[in-house]
């Protein structure tokens, strides 16, 4: 019986663990409370929306709602608990990146050979940073770029 208790209580601690330091967990469509979903279907009224799942951040808990554009590109859109917006992440063509921004990552990463672009907007639609993942030296890299190319940080993740 103690091992039995002790097994939960790694287990519970090993959960709550997990969501305490971000873990992402799916969850049904149908299981996003009303509010949320409608909040994003107001952000991006054109989207279809397909799955969801949330994750604890220091804000609270966020409900990241994933789907495609009305042309067929990824999206998410993350919502606070509250139901406000926190961030639009929808996947770009390189033809649709600010040339300074291009131009600034390739004379920072000579070689970069981008794999996937992806533009972070806030609430307003307003671009903060985009992010390029691919290949450089046969290393994948993952750089935050500011919306003017003025800063770029490879990203831990």
């Amino acid at each position: 019986m103690a091992t039995m208790k002790r097994s939960v209580a790694v287990a519970w601690a090993f959960a709550v663990g997990s969501v305490v330091a971000g873990e992402s967990v799916t969850i049904e469509l149908q299981a996003v409370p009303e509010p949320i979903l409608q909040a994003a279907t107001r952000a991006m009224p054109n989207a279809r929306f397909h799955s969801a799942n949330t994750e604890q951040e220091a804000a609270g808990l966020v409900y990241e709602i994933q789907g495609k554009t009305a042309d067929g590109r990824a999206l998410e859109v993350d919502v606070l608990e509250s139901g406000q917006v926190e961030e639009i992440e929808v996947e770009f063509t390189r033809d649709l990146v600010p040339g300074a921004v291009l131009k600034a990552v390739e004379h920072q990463y000579p070689g970069f050979k981008i794999e996937f672009i992806e533009a972070s907007h806030s609430a307003s639609k307003k671009v903060i940073q985009y992010e390029f993942v691919g290949t450089m030296g046969g290393k994948q890299l993952d750089l935050e770029v500011s919306a003017d190319g003025r800063r770029i940080v490879e990203a831990d993740d």
